[in-house]
């Protein structure tokens, strides 16, 4: 039996308990991490974060993050981890604005995106 597929969804796993654990505890998130608003961006009822979790004492080693709650009731709402397939497909870039985020780029502005993950979960 091979080890890297089963190595490789408990590595998805313990990183989804971080990460859950990072950002569902208010204290954790700092408020240099929030994200006011983007270009173009219209106004939301929600908030958005965005900053780097290290993974290792190596201060090399982060991994970035961009994190928005949900639109009603983000704290019983469930966590969603989106990684896109690779290499070379941006989770931020491909996944969170241009499939299931919440806002779609149209030329220079954002459009509020009706089929966003963030209606139902924390993304």
């Amino acid at each position: 039996m091979q080890l890297q597929p089963l190595l490789a969804v408990l590595k998805s796993i313990a990183l989804i308990i971080i990460i859950q654990e990072i950002l569902l505890n208010g204290d954790s998130i700092s408020e240099a991490a929030k994200i006011t608003s983007f270009p173009g961006q219209p106004p939301v009822n929600f908030q958005q974060y965005s900053g780097y979790i290290a993974v290792s004492k190596n201060p090399k080693r982060q991994l970035f993050y961009y994190f928005v709650e949900a639109e009603a009731n983000p704290d019983s709402k469930p966590l969603v981890l989106w990684l896109n397939g690779g290499p070379g497909c941006s989770s931020i870039g491909a996944g969170a604005f241009c499939e299931h985020g919440p806002f779609k780029p149209i030329g220079n502005t954002l459009l509020k995106n009706d089929y966003s993950w963030n209606k139902g979960s924390n993304k």
